[in-house]
């Protein structure tokens, strides 16, 4: 459920405002935003940087002999950023190795089927794609995957997509909106406020947590519902309360209104891969030339010249390029015996994941199905941020799991007893579904991606203070040279979802960054050649042959 229905209903309650009051900036704003949204890319955008570009350039046949023998390439971490930067590198002409440290490749994308039901598929970690997750979309084409459109059922079914069960009711979406009006009003002005001077008001925004902002606006919050609501969004969003998390990761998911418009969000998490999302992974380590090595453990990297020592469970290794596609938690157990810009480091050990966990129940049929409940999912104040039909790809089976999604806090009532907890959350909703408790298969499992060190939880956040302290640190895609952003140190590069600018806590932002990382290398070998480079491009040249 992160990322999705709750900011859509903030866009509607900042276009309502809009047209009622009026934007207090048109008189000096005439221009509308390139997208309509206070995006993470137009954050970076205004905050004036003038980054390195990365420079790719054309490695002719002249040149490739001084590529004999071809550069060593590792790529530590087979996730799909790792996985993706080793593709990337493959249809560029160059031979990486990924070496990962579980048994399997995918990282937090895994799917299971028969998980709850025989013959249904459930998604464990990573699940939905927005319809503007390029890297994702063109992945699934070119492997051969298929998407299930999640409006199907919304255009077949005569029931609501989403439900929302607050203070012992469901609510009606015009409720929401109407009373989310002031709120998305004020954060609407100061979304232009940042677009206006980021420089001055983006420190003034990331030094206050969502919690500090809500009770700056208290006036503007007049149901209890409505801050329950934004504190389950921060939840699902990004893994922690409101108090941990950086004030303009509520302001830039919203859209900035020009002249009276507000452009629909993209963020609407269109698409599920039918078999699960754990098959782009597996697909993707299929295409690789060399075999992913599984069970290969990182426990150091050193610098060896303009090369490097890897040193891993099974063995060392000497590379001439490294791509480090590690979460946070996996690479702070690397001793890394490199170069790195201090800010980096202090990235690496501060910035953890938030704290998501997925419960899934499993019901002899689907009672969510009616007027009362959804065809999607729903939000609540019921102990769970959020709840959705993980089966609705499968709308052929009778049977149905439904996936109590937890966020922060919430995933210390979710400890002990797996059965316990499902039949606990089931009560807690039948007030709004009187069916649901009849349909329950009294089938459960829970995740454990906390208790996991090599991830440490769900998906990147930022605190207060953080998202300014390591923006340098994020890969920026733009037309404009002097706008883009890589991250890699020498022959170092790093990639995964907390390294993208725009697409952070997305499968979309692991698939971006393992192509820029590939792109990185493709031009430190070019640099190293002295062949003559040409502005980054958005997606590097589609072949190399190396002698």
């Amino acid at each position: 459920m992160a990322h999705t229905r709750l900011f859509q209903l903030l866009h509607q309650a900042v276009a309502k405002a809009s047209l009622s009051e009026g934007d207090p900036k048109d008189s000096k704003l005439s221009d509308p935003l390139e997208k309509g949204t206070l995006s993470r890319r137009s954050l970076l955008r205004c905050s004036a940087l003038a980054a390195g570009a990365l420079a790719l350039g054309d490695l002719t046949s002249r040149d490739q002999t001084a590529l004999t023998p071809p550069p060593q390439i590792a790529v530590v971490g087979g996730g799909i950023a790792g996985l993706n930067a080793a593709y990337t590198l493959q249809k560029l002409g160059l031979s990486a190795t990924v070496y990962e440290a579980k048994p399997y490749v995918g990282g937090r994308i895994q799917s299971r089927a028969g998980l709850i039901v025989p013959g249904l598929v459930n998604d464990l970690g990573a699940a939905f794609i927005n319809s503007d997750h390029h890297d994702l979309l063109a992945l699934v084409e070119e492997l051969g995957l298929e998407l299930f459109d999640r409006r199907s059922l919304t255009k077949t079914l005569p029931f609501p997509e989403v439900a929302f069960y607050f203070e012992g009711r469901t609510l009606e979406e015009w409720e929401l909106v109407e009373a989310l009006t002031p709120l998305a009003a004020q954060i609407g002005r100061d979304g232009a406020l940042l677009v206006d001077d980021f420089d001055r008001y983006a420190p003034q925004f990331d030094a206050l947590s969502v919690a500090d902002y809500l009770d700056l606006h208290q006036n503007k919050i007049g149901r209890r519902y409505v801050r329950s609501l934004l504190e389950a969004t921060i939840r699902s969003e990004y893994g922690v309360e409101a108090h941990e998390s950086s004030a303009l990761q509520l302001i830039y998911n919203l859209p900035q209104v020009r002249n009276r418009r507000a452009e629909p969000l993209t963020a609407d998490e269109l698409f599920l891969v039918k078999g699960g999302t754990g098959r782009i992974p597996q697909t993707l380590a299929a295409q690789l030339q060399n075999p992913v090595k599984t069970g290969w453990q990182l426990q150091s990297i050193e610098s060896q010249g303009s090369g490097f020592h890897l040193s891993f469970n099974r063995g060392a290794i000497a590379a001439d390029y490294v791509i480090l596609a590690l979460p946070f938690p996996a690479l702070r157990r690397v001793d890394l015996r490199v170069e790195l810009p201090k800010t980096l480091r202090e990235f690496i050990q501060e910035c953890g994941p938030g704290r998501n966990e997925k419960l899934f129940a499993g019901f002899t049929h689907r009672p969510w199905l009616q007027p009362k409940g959804f065809t999607g999912g729903a939000w609540s104040d019921l102990g769970y941020s959020g709840l959705w039909d993980d089966t609705q790809r499968q709308p052929e089976h009778h049977q149905g799991v439904l996936t109590f999604f937890l966020g922060g806090d919430e995933l210390r009532c979710a400890e002990g007893d797996v059965a316990d907890r499902g039949r606990e959350m089931i009560d807690r909703t039948v007030p709004h579904l009187r069916d649901l408790q009849g349909a329950a298969g009294d089938r459960y499992a829970r995740t454990a991606w906390a208790k996991d060190p090599d991830f440490g939880g769900g998906y990147s956040t930022f605190g207060p203070g953080q998202y300014l302290k390591f923006k340098d640190f994020l890969y920026v895609e733009s037309d404009d040279p002097l706008q883009q952003q890589t991250v890699a140190v020498g022959h170092l590069a790093f990639a995964g979802e907390q390294f993208s600018d725009e697409y952070y806590g997305y499968m979309n932002g692991a698939a971006q960054t393992g192509r820029l990382a590939a792109g990185a290398v493709y031009g430190a070998i070019a640099d190293q050649l002295g062949v003559r480079t040409h502005p980054a491009q958005t997606h590097p040249p589609t072949s190399l042959t190396l002698a």
